[in-house]
């Protein structure tokens, strides 16, 4: 096997652009760890309804550990900003659509710029395990510690090779990251006006369900809808009930109850 570079994007991590018929963008923003590959159903939907998608990657993600281990949350969150201004410069209206991480970032977006609508999937302002508490501490003594990972049937070699620089070791400065944008997001909430979708699932073992209450008491000056989902794993777009949580997130960005 081929050595991979270190800021080689991997062909399942290719960020995505596809330009619709509306005057209307919206940004995907995937998780911690994750990657666009898992989205480009949505991505492909959305712009079927005429919606400009922009799917990038975040600093540091989809090439190798790393790559990771140099960024960390200003380059994520800087990231994002700049994607969502520059769709902002372009379009009537710009939407946002967040899993995991991604709906901690969107939270931060939403809470200085006015998106139209936001959808909020696994959002990570809770996380299970005490371990993920204790890394801004941990992070002074341990740079990671090993993670049991094992591929799924089917997977293919670009996101094995993703789970192997990705998946099977604790980041310990990263995740310590993570918890800086929940802290952030957390006390910005209150700023937050735009109507925010927020879906969950019973069986995610990553985010609990009291993360959708909390974020919902928080969010006192906008609309919300909440949708708990029973099958799911945490990347709710990969899941089984995928199909309808892409119907239902399109239905929110349409407007539609």
């Amino acid at each position: 096997m081929p050595a991979v570079k270190e800021n080689e994007i991997n062909k399942a991590a290719q960020p995505r652009f596809l330009t619709g018929s509306r005057n209307h963008a919206v940004l995907i923003i995937h998780g911690f760890t994750g990657y666009p590959g898992e989205y480009y159903e949505l991505a492909e939907e959305l712009n079927r309804e005429g919606y400009t998608v922009s799917l990038p990657l975040l600093p540091g993600h989809g090439r190798t550990g790393k790559a990771f281990t140099r960024t960390n949350w200003p380059d994520w969150l800087g990231h994002v900003t700049a994607e969502y201004e520059a769709l902002e410069s372009e379009y009537e209206k710009v939407s946002i659509v967040g899993l995991s991480m991604g709906g901690v970032l969107t939270l931060l977006l939403s809470s200085r710029f006015s998106p139209d609508r936001i959808a909020l999937l696994a959002p990570a302002m809770a996380i299970k395990g005490n371990m993920f508490y204790l890394t801004p501490f941990l992070r002074f003594f341990l740079k990671k510690t090993a993670k049991n990972w094992q591929p799924e049937e089917g997977d293919s070699e670009d996101v094995r090779r993703l789970g192997r620089e990705y998946w099977s070791t604790n980041y310990i400065s990263q995740i310590a990251g993570l918890r800086k944008l929940q802290i952030m997001a957390g006390r910005r909430l209150k700023y937050v006006k735009a109507p925010a979708l927020i879906m969950v699932s019973e069986i995610d073992d990553t985010v609990p369900l009291k993360a959708a209450d909390m974020i919902g008491k928080g969010l006192k000056n906008a609309e919300t809808q909440m949708i708990q989902l029973r099958n799911s794993p945490h990347v709710l777009v990969s899941g089984p009930e995928k199909e309808y949580v892409k119907r239902e997130v399109i239905k929110w960005i349409k407007g539609e109850k």
